[in-house]
């Protein structure tokens, strides 16, 4: 398996032939909550919400919980990592009346959703994405991609992957 530095040679080899990032000119997204919550609704199947030991503590502080009693109630281990529960639907636990019920303590994975590595792949996968998620649409403004890079880099750093360019 090759090391860091390999991979991240491979990496600066690549975005230079493509001429760097195909989202140069930033991206088209504006979050539609509380209107959308598309991203935490189940009508994907289900999935993961990451969360570090961090965010769990933020989490319980926010919900007035001990960190015990919160992490026996709404984490789950799977893969070598901790992610929130979710419901008989796939709907995240924290999904109520129509919006998120932890929106000023929600992970970064939800903070930084649309922008993640595996979205942002290229640009087949953002369209692709944008399927999925009304917030990307042509009316919408663009983030500069200089605030998209930051997000990408928060959630991989989040995830243990290491940052890029």
């Amino acid at each position: 398996m090759p090391d860091d530095a390999t991979r991240d040679h491979a990496h600066k080899l690549l975005q230079a032939k493509r001429g760097g990032r195909w989202y140069e000119a930033g991206l088209r997204f504006r979050c539609l909550a509380p209107d959308c919550v598309a991203c935490c609704s189940g009508k994907r199947g289900p999935g993961y919400v990451w969360v570090n030991p961090t965010e769990m503590l933020a989490l319980a502080e926010f919900l007035g919980l001990d960190f015990d009693d919160f992490t026996r109630k709404f984490v789950r281990q799977s893969h070598n990592r901790y992610s929130l529960i979710e419901r008989q639907n796939f709907d995240c636990v924290f999904l109520k009346d129509g919006g998120c019920s932890v929106y000023p303590a929600r992970p970064t994975q939800c903070r930084t959703y649309p922008f993640w590595h595996e979205v942002l792949e290229s640009e087949a996968t953002w369209q692709h994405e944008s399927t999925e998620c009304p917030g990307i649409h042509n009316d919408a403004p663009i983030v500069p991609a200089t605030d998209v890079a930051r997000q990408v880099n928060e959630d991989r750093a989040n995830r243990g992957i290491p940052a890029r360019d």
